[in-house]
């Protein structure tokens, strides 16, 4: 039987071992954002859910986005190329689901509004959880559920992301 150890686990055990794998993740990378990004996008590889060059890519979109938000770049222009990357992802039909969906997470964590008089503004979260509860997601939903699960558990983990976004407001 596939994944054996994980049928038997309960949903408040798997809240408890993803909490303490992300403080392990947090601890090793002392406050490093990106470093947090990166070990569980490597942790999404060694499971065979995302290439590494998918690594380097959801990276990438990561980095765009926590650069916006920390207000070292301009946060449309960091929409749109993140918008940029995804299509070609999409379109190139070569990505895989899970890293679509973390992809689409890290799109997602911007905000686009539209005033009365027609101008547009994007921001997004100082810190956005979007992207990184998506690939968290995919992990545990993988280990319960292969890719499919995994394709789900990041589509939760990154609407839940976003969800903490609001929660915790926009700088």
């Amino acid at each position: 039987m596939e994944n054996a150890t994980y049928l038997g686990t309960d949903i408040a055990g798997m809240m408890h071992a993803a909490r303490a794998e992300a403080r392990r993740i947090m601890d090793a990378n002392k406050g490093d954002m990106v470093g947090d990004h990166k070990a569980i996008l490597d942790r999404l590889e060694a499971a065979e859910l995302i290439t590494d060059e998918e690594v380097e890519t959801l990276l990438a979109l990561y980095r765009l986005g926590y650069e916006a938000g920390e207000k070292k770049t301009d946060p449309q222009r960091a929409y749109f190329e993140s918008r940029e990357i995804y299509d070609r992802m999409a379109a190139g039909g070569k990505a895989s689901p899970v890293a679509l969906v973390v992809a689409s997470a890290a799109v997602g964590s911007f905000e686009i509004s539209v005033a009365p008089e027609g101008s547009t503004t994007v921001t997004i979260a100082r810190v956005s959880y979007g992207s990184s509860l998506a690939g968290i997601g995919a992990g545990i939903g993988s280990l319960l559920g292969g890719p499919a699960g995994g394709v789900l558990g990041g589509a939760i983990g990154g609407l839940i992301g976003g969800i903490v976004d609001d929660k915790k407001g926009k700088k």
